[in-house]
C-alpha cells in the first residue's frame, strides 16, 4: 500500500528542508504529457545539478511508476507514490507542500532555504531551463 497524501507531504517537507537545492516533479505514468518530458528533460539528471530529485506519482491507483521511469531512461530518482485513484476532473486537485497541483506534470525547484524558487507546468520545462532554475536556486535568486 502506498503512503497517504499527508505522509508524502511530510516526506517532501523533510526533503526540501535539507541543505541543498531540490527538485520535485509531480507526474503520472498514464499521462502522455508526463511521458513526453522524460527523455529530453529527465534522462540525464547529473546535468541538472540538483542535490535531490523526487518524482511524486499521483492519480495512479497508488501504484508505482518505477517501471515506466526505467523504460524511459529515468533512473536515480526517488519516487513517492500518492495513494488513490485518478479523480474526476472537477476534483482533480491536490495540495503538496502547501502548493496546488491541478495539472501534471508539474515541476518545482526549491532553494537552499527550502523555499519555492521556480515552478514549471507542462510545456514550460526543458533540460536547459531546469538546469538554469537549479543554478539560480543555488545562487540565491
Amino acid at each position: 500500500m502506498s503512503p497517504s497524501l499527508s505522509a508524502v507531504d511530510a516526506a517532501l517537507r523533510e526533503t526540501v528542508a535539507a541543505d541543498g537545492v531540490h527538485v520535485v516533479h509531480v507526474w503520472a505514468p498514464w499521462c502522455d504529457n508526463s511521458l513526453n518530458e522524460h527523455a529530453p528533460v529527465w534522462s540525464d539528471l547529473a546535468r541538472l545539478g540538483a542535490d535531490s530529485v523526487t518524482f511524486v506519482t499521483v492519480w495512479n491507483e497508488g501504484e508505482s511508476g518505477a517501471d515506466t521511469l526505467a523504460e524511459s531512461g529515468v533512473t536515480g530518482v526517488r519516487e513517492l507514490v500518492v495513494e488513490g485513484p485518478k479523480p474526476e476532473k472537477p476534483d482533480r486537485r491536490l495540495t503538496l507542500l502547501g502548493l496546488p497541483v491541478s495539472w501534471i506534470p508539474t515541476t518545482w525547484v526549491f532553494n537552499r532555504n527550502g523555499l519555492l524558487a521556480t515552478a514549471f507546468n507542462y510545456g514550460e520545462v526543458s533540460a536547459e531551463r531546469l538546469a538554469e532554475a537549479v543554478e539560480g536556486a543555488r545562487s540565491g535568486w
